[in-house]
């Protein structure tokens, strides 16, 4: 199926205009020029849908939230370095937060906070992926070279440590790494993971790969414009930590299912 020009999805100038402004009052973005927006877009057009297109002005929004609300406490984690461990988990955070996971209000720490607990900080290594997290990696699908470093972690982590379960894991954008990186896992790597948990998934309603749904929670919010991605706004998007302890659960459930 053609691509459709931009220009004739309805009110499209009207969200030009929307992301101009968003633009002049986002200072840590004043370098980047709307070309540059509109180009991530294009590249990305078969899988950005009108309503998604529609809700870019939100995004925008969105992304300043997160810069001031982001915090540097216990916001990297790189324990795949270390010794292996019983349980591995690569997170991927979401776009503009900080560190390698997130900060306090991040669901990735949240969420280790629970399976330390459960588990003992003794049984789980959490590994982050290091990548840009911006807006354009979110517009083009996913950071590329992100993507890149979340399929190497997992395959490095089911090399070095032949006896762990991995356990996927991803917030926003980092979900779309997720969902990018499981696309090319070799049969012997998908069958190594034991849980996935996606937190405002922008392809929640895609599969993981070649995971069994068995092996996956989604957990999107009711008004997330991000994983909804036709109603809403950006506030809900801000609050899955909240959802920590549900998916320990979850991941506690599948590891000792095997």
């Amino acid at each position: 199926m053609a691509a459709k020009k931009l220009s004739t999805i309805k009110g499209w100038n009207d969200i030009q205009n929307k992301v101009n402004l968003k633009m002049k009052n986002l200072s840590f973005l004043s370098f980047l020029s709307l070309s540059t927006v509109f180009a991530a877009v294009r590249e990305n057009y078969d899988a950005v849908t009108p309503q998604r297109i529609d809700a870019i002005e939100r995004i925008f929004a969105f992304y300043q939230a997160r810069q001031i609300t982001a915090t540097a406490n216990n916001d990297t984690e790189n324990e795949l370095s270390g010794p292996c461990k019983p349980v591995t988990v690569i997170f991927a955070r979401g776009t503009g937060e900080s560190g390698n996971v997130g900060g306090r209000n991040s669901p990735g720490p949240a969420l280790f906070s629970e399976m330390r607990m459960m588990m003992g900080s003794q049984n789980v290594a959490i590994q982050g992926v290091d990548y840009r997290a911006d807006i354009f990696g979110y517009l083009k699908g996913g950071d590329p070279e992100g993507s890149k470093k979340y399929y190497n972690l997992t395959e490095q982590a089911a090399s070095q440590c032949p006896d762990t379960k991995i356990v996927l894991t991803g917030y926003s954008q980092g979900a779309q790494l997720a969902h990018n990186a499981a696309r090319w896992y070799s049969l012997n790597t998908t069958q190594r993971i034991s849980a996935a948990v996606m937190f405002g998934d922008p392809y929640a309603e895609d599969t993981l790969g070649f995971l069994p749904s068995t092996k996956v929670l989604n957990v999107c919010h009711n008004q997330d414009v991000i994983c909804d991605g036709v109603t809403g706004g950006a506030a809900q998007h801000l609050t899955y930590a909240k959802d920590a302890s549900e998916a320990a659960r979850f991941i506690m459930t599948r590891i000792m299912k095997g």
